[in-house]
């Protein structure tokens, strides 16, 4: 990503609020992001402590969580840390691949920058629903109760290479999650560490990983009255040349019994494959990175398809207008040369964000299992995107189909807490 002037900094170090260990078994308080628990999920985390910060994050109301929010800091049960700080943050993980990383970054407090200005980058669309009702949670609680996930390009590892030296031995937090990821945390208060990371990340551009609508709630927040103090987010900055980081598929069902047709797939070349749904992902991920590829699952009863693009000009014609780089995202092809008419959609954004007949599921079996149950006739297995094609399309100025990047482990809530107060 290319450097961008700035004339502040574009970090700083937090004064964190955070739960005291005397009073609370962290474990028992902390949750996954919002918008990956359901309310059975969320039924089994109330049930683990009074204290547990979906409270905070899925209240009963916005009302309620700053009620609460309120209490729990008079009480003692969250307490904000004396010194600022910058926080490592590491993740060692089994990713749905079944294969073991561990990703590291570090947490701060990031200057809010709107997209025009080049600084911070999104590369997902947003549902305009969503973030009204994170707007009245954060206006109720004047807190951000769970960081935005970006990444930025060092090649040289400055940032890395100012905070090791500062991580003492043991994490002054540490949990492992249901899924078995462990998250450990240090904070990092040398002044000479914190100022070597802001030189680091001071020209660099962050591209949003996950949290957009956050980000974005984030930005309408500042622009009101009362707000405007609220000029800097809490963001988990993870290094594009780090080990660890990670991009999965998120596949398509189209629910209802629409058939794949052969004239859908004109510009196709299209192999049919006697294959288990995990053999077909096996298949598809042998087709070259550079082509457009997808698979098609049907049923047990019926042949797979593995469909790779013969007519280039096919997509030119259902992506007119769109930058090159979107053209080569396996899920944009799908979505404008398949779905839009498959579904009697115009190829526009909002109408793939609205329509409830495309379903959106990030573990394979799932997807297929939906089709095996009768709920749909095809389930579209797709490959997870490079992080540079992801990096390409935000430098184009443009944004990804939804839900087109999974990066997983997901950050949790509750660790750090981000007050909206004088620093």
């Amino acid at each position: 990503m290319t450097s961008t002037p700035t004339t502040r900094q574009a970090l700083r170090p937090l004064r964190a609020l955070r739960y005291d260990p005397s009073r609370v078994e962290l474990a028992d308080v902390v949750a996954p992001p919002y918008d990956v628990i359901s309310e059975a999920d969320r039924e089994v985390l109330q049930a683990r402590s009074d204290f547990s910060v979906v409270n905070l994050i899925l209240p009963d109301s916005p009302r309620r969580a700053a009620d609460l929010l309120h209490a729990w800091r008079r009480d003692g049960v969250l307490a904000r840390d004396a010194q600022p700080a910058v926080w490592w943050h590491r993740q060692r993980f089994v990713g749905p691949d079944g294969i073991e990383r561990t990703r590291s970054g570090f947490l701060s407090d990031v200057r809010l920058s709107p997209y025009d200005e080049g600084r911070i980058r999104p590369h997902e669309q947003t549902h305009s629903r969503v973030k009204a009702d994170l707007l009245e949670l954060l206006r109720a609680t004047r807190t951000t109760l769970s960081p935005i996930f970006g990444f930025y390009d060092d090649s040289d590892d400055q940032a890395r290479q100012a905070l090791e030296p500062g991580l003492s031995e043991a994490p002054a937090m540490l949990v492992t999650d249901s899924d078995g990821t462990e998250h450990a945390f240090w904070p990092v208060v040398a002044e000479r560490a914190v100022a070597a990371v802001q030189e680091a990340l001071a020209e660099r551009e962050i591209l949003i990983a996950d949290g957009h609508h956050r980000y974005e709630t984030a930005l309408a927040y500042h622009e009101e009255p009362g707000g405007q103090a609220a000029d800097h987010i809490l963001m988990y900055l993870a290094n594009v040349h780090g080990d660890g980081l990670a991009v999965y598929p998120t596949h398509r069902v189209v629910m209802g019994r629409r058939e794949v047709t052969p004239d859908l797939l004109a510009a196709f070349d299209v192999r049919e494959l006697e294959a288990t749904p995990a053999e077909l992902e096996a298949e598809l991920n042998e087709v070259p990175a550079e082509r457009i590829a997808f698979a098609v699952w049907r049923g047990p009863e019926r042949p797979a398809l593995l469909c790779t693009l013969r007519d280039r000009g096919a997509v030119m014609m259902a992506m007119s207008g769109s930058p090159a780089a979107l053209r080569k995202v396996d899920a944009a092809v799908l979505e404008a040369v398949i779905l839009a008419p498959m579904l009697g959609l115009l190829h526009a954004p909002e109408q793939f964000l609205e329509t409830d007949d495309v379903r959106y599921v990030r573990d394979r079996g799932a997807a297929c299992a939906l089709v095996d149950s009768g709920d749909s006739a095809a389930a579209f297995i797709l490959r997870a995107p490079p992080l540079e094609q992801v990096m390409d399309v935000a430098r184009a100025g443009a944004l990804m189909p939804q839900k087109s990047t999974y990066f997983f482990p997901k950050l949790w809530s509750g660790f750090l807490l981000d007050p909206h107060e004088d620093a």
